[in-house]
């Protein structure tokens, strides 16, 4: 994306996640307040579901941006130890200062990439892939997620469209969806990973490589 299109996805985020309409619905003497609403954008859905059932989203514009903001995330959580199962966010990191883990059972955070993110239930999809065959119940409760913008998909069926296309050859076990404690389904259910989970999603521009 240009530096338009990204001001463009930044200003959408911080409308929906302010609850102010944006410059153009303001502005605009042609849009009625009583016609019928346009549908919104998967982008801004997946967003404002996912903060709502207390996620955390942070939008990078860079990969120094993401990783400065991991900084953060660790710092404010108090993570010491970071299990990074993938060999691409291990390479991301290679120059940094954190203590990353090969042990999942002895680390109290975790790093990884994504399949899907999902705007119907703001839901991010993740596999063994990802996670070196863990289950979501054995995984840290603090989950920082490295994300891409293509990822965001309508719903859970087309997420697996996504699956399925990437590993033709080979599909991957222990899918799962993560979700933020506050969604109505973690809180209603008499058991769930998600229950203590604090979340975090890195949204990074597509034209940036992991």
């Amino acid at each position: 994306m240009g530096q338009g299109s990204k001001n463009s996805f930044f200003s959408k985020f911080f409308s929906a996640l302010s609850g102010k309409p944006s410059y153009s619905e303001q502005e605009n003497p042609e849009v009625s307040p009583y016609g019928p609403r346009k549908e919104e954008p998967d982008d801004l859905k997946f967003v404002k579901k996912f903060t709502e059932a207390g996620g955390n989203f942070l939008y990078c514009e860079s990969n120094e941006d993401a990783v400065t903001n991991l900084q953060r995330i660790l710092h404010e959580t108090g993570v010491k130890n970071l299990f990074v199962p993938e060999d691409e966010l291990k390479s991301l990191l290679k120059h940094q200062k954190m203590a990353l883990s090969e042990d999942c059972n002895t680390s109290d955070g975790i790093l990884t990439t994504c399949e899907a993110l999902v705007s119907f239930n703001g839901g991010i999809m993740i596999d063994g892939f990802q996670t070196s065959g863990k289950s979501l119940s054995d995984l840290p409760e603090t989950h920082i997620i490295f994300g891409k913008t293509s990822l965001i998909v309508p719903n859970l069926t087309a997420g697996m469209g996504k699956i399925n296309s990437k590993y033709k050859d080979k599909r991957p076990t222990q899918i799962s969806t993560l979700k933020g404690p506050r969604d109505n389904g973690v809180i209603q259910a008499s058991a769930d990973s998600n229950k203590n989970r604090n979340l975090y999603l890195l949204l990074v521009e597509d034209d940036l490589k992991l």
